[in-house]
């Protein structure tokens, strides 16, 4: 391996000759027409056509020749030198669109091989992709001498990939280098060795990154959604030569897709998790339908660390597992224990989502933009320079169903080291999807802060004090918020959809002191039925990363309402809530806090009691 890497710069070289100046062969057409599977953008395609751009926002001009700029965020480099926007001007349809795309391939192909962009596999496979999909559309009415350039370069970039895998890139990049690897061996099968090489990739490719679960090693849903995407293509495209589908390859767009399947919410988008947003619902469907004929989803997520709670029309999905491995994580959140929460097809508790905006991107990061427990000043792992990750927390969980209701118990250590203790946070869902109940709670701490707990709203919701708590609607339902900790509301901001939203989230901190005239009723833990019942134990679907399940089941206290009614109504909630009035002004939208601050000197106090907090259906 480090004479590949040594040797790499002269190989690629050499690999980047024109087979045109030489005795080697060039077909005059592809032996196979491929076709690209997804549709394009017609309103994208527009404006490539009057040679301008709007990726993530950002408004720029397409200059001729200028494939490279020190400026361009990685996110447009990939988009522009990846061609995909080929299909967006497929879908425009018009002439002028026609001219567009075989006037910039020309572009591209007119380089001399020395100054071309391709170090990177994954954006030449891609490329190489996207010229084989839309080949009829943009170049089988071209001139002879356009289409044998386009063949020449479809060799040399090819050879490219063969050089630089496997070492250059990793993940779903890896799967994208060796699709176009796979796209030319089939198109011009007068080179047999690209098929070779790509057999002898694949299986290793696969099995670093997609788990036994079918989750993605990053624990992202959106490389989880990309991964499966370049696994259906890689299907068509065995499938259109008629050559053998490898074992491997299949079995794992059979694990993947009901993977993918158990990461969506009711309205057909992804998770929010490391990194994800929520995509394309009608697109990620019919990257799903591509892949697999099965619409299993998977009940649980073990290996992959997520938990899947659904009741009724109620879905829950948990962080419960450490960031990903070294090497995978530079899209990891400090998001572990949080969760996302809808009913049928509205989301109702979110995390912000991520972006790839300087600034941004690593706010978001850090636990404020999750729904879960932050501590100030603290952070429960680190972020390097790099974006990798290190001191990653231990995490545990348990997660245990009866009679349609589920319980879910997972703890961190990721404050412990710093005197915040274990973060111990348990969630219930009753049997019809009418109630969630929780319980957050620090054990063992020594360095006593005040814990806040967040539970960001989609930007859908409308939030009403009311006397009892905070009401939360949607187009559809109503739902009741309390708790006997101290409820304000404050602004946030959402990104799951690529571009910021402003919305609200309710903050939940320990009660203020009661007053002597209006005393705050006494809260019990024996009235939330977030402890697993003994019962439930016994036939737990224990989804755990360490064998710890006893001594957190131990911990628990099994309140008496649970085996008789384990889906109290709000009349019966004994939470006391504290009103907070929000400010009904439209507010900026505020950057995260990006990093910890220094902490101070260390004070002996009371730990933190328990807050407690439930989130009732009250009118559909």
């Amino acid at each position: 391996m480090p004479l590949r890497r040594w040797t790499r710069g002269p190989r690629l070289a050499y690999a980047m000759r024109n087979p045109l100046g030489g005795f080697a062969r060039v077909p005059a057409a592809p032996a196979v027409v491929l076709r690209d599977l997804w549709p394009g953008n017609a309103m994208v395609g527009e404006k490539l056509v009057r040679n301008r751009t709007e990726f993530d926002g950002t408004p720029r001009s397409l200059q001729s020749g200028i494939w490279e700029d020190p400026t361009w965020p990685a996110a447009y480099r990939r988009w522009l030198q990846g061609f995909g926007w080929l299909q967006d001007l497929r879908e425009l349809g018009a002439e002028s669109a026609r001219i567009k795309a075989r006037t910039l391939v020309s572009h591209w192909i007119r380089q001399p091989a020395a100054e071309r962009a391709t170090m990177d596999p994954s954006i030449t496979g891609a490329r190489l992709c996207a010229w084989l999909g839309c080949y009829e559309f943009f170049a089988a009415s071209a001139d002879d001498t356009f289409r044998q350039n386009l063949m020449a370069s479809l060799i040399m970039e090819a050879r490219s990939i063969m050089v630089l895998m496997p070492e250059a890139v990793y993940g779903w990049q890896a799967l994208c280098a060796l699709k176009g690897l796979l796209a030319v061996a089939v198109s011009i099968p007068d080179y047999p060795e690209f098929l070779t090489r790509y057999l002898r990739l694949i299986d290793e490719v696969i099995t670093s990154q997609i788990l036994p679960d079918g989750g993605h090693i990053t624990r992202n849903p959106e490389d989880l959604f990309l991964s499966v995407k370049e696994l259906a293509e890689m299907l068509y495209i065995l499938q259109v030569a008629r050559l053998p589908l490898p074992t491997t390859l299949v079995d794992a767009a059979n694990r993947t897709v009901p993977a993918l399947r158990a990461m969506r919410h009711g309205d057909g988008g992804l998770a929010l998790f490391n990194g994800s947003k929520e995509r394309d619902p009608q697109l990620v469907e019919l990257v799903l339908n591509r892949a697999s004929r099965a619409r299993v989803v998977a009940a649980g997520l073990p290996e992959s660390g997520f938990a899947r709670l659904s009741s009724g029309r109620a879905l829950l999905i948990a962080d419960a597992a450490a960031p990903a491995p070294k090497g995978f994580d530079h899209t990891a959140h400090a998001g572990m224990l949080s969760f996302e929460f809808s009913s049928g097809k509205q989301r109702l508790i979110v995390n912000c989502g991520s972006s790839t905006q300087k600034g941004w991107a690593e706010a978001l990061r850090y636990p404020a933009a999750h729904s879960v427990l932050e501590l100030g000043g603290m952070s429960p792992m680190t972020f390097e320079s790099n974006g990798t990750t290190s001191r990653p927390p231990h995490v545990t969980r348990t997660h245990a169903t009866q009679d349609g209701a589920h319980w879910l118990d997972m703890t961190h250590n990721g404050y412990e080291s710093q005197g915040g203790g274990v973060y111990h946070r348990q969630l219930y869902l009753g049997k019809d999807g009418r109630t969630l109940r929780g319980e957050e709670r620090l054990e063992g701490a020594t360095l006593v802060r005040s814990p806040c707990v967040r539970f960001h709203l989609h930007p859908d919701i409308m939030v009403e004090p009311t006397e009892n708590g905070y009401l939360l609607h949607s187009e559809e339902e109503s739902w009741l918020f309390q708790s006997d900790g101290h409820i304000s509301v404050e602004e946030s901001v959402y990104l799951g959809q690529g571009t910021k939203e402003a919305t609200l989230q309710l903050v939940l901190t320990p009660p203020l002191p009661p007053r002597q005239d209006a005393p705050l009723p006494e809260a019990t833990q024996e009235s939330a039925p977030t402890s697993i019942p003994e019962d439930a134990q016994a036939r737990a679907t224990a989804e755990q990363d360490e064998a710890q399940t006893q001594e957190q089941s131990a911990a628990t206290t099994e309140p008496e309402s649970t085996t008789a009614d384990p889906i109290p109504t709000p009349q019966e909630d004994d939470f006391a809530a504290e009103s907070a009035k929000a400010d009904a002004a439209s507010l900026p939208q505020p950057p995260i806090p990006a990093a910890p601050q220094p902490l101070p000197a260390a004070s002996q106090q009371t730990p933190p009691p328990p807050l407690h907090w439930a989130l009732s259906l009250i009118s559909e």
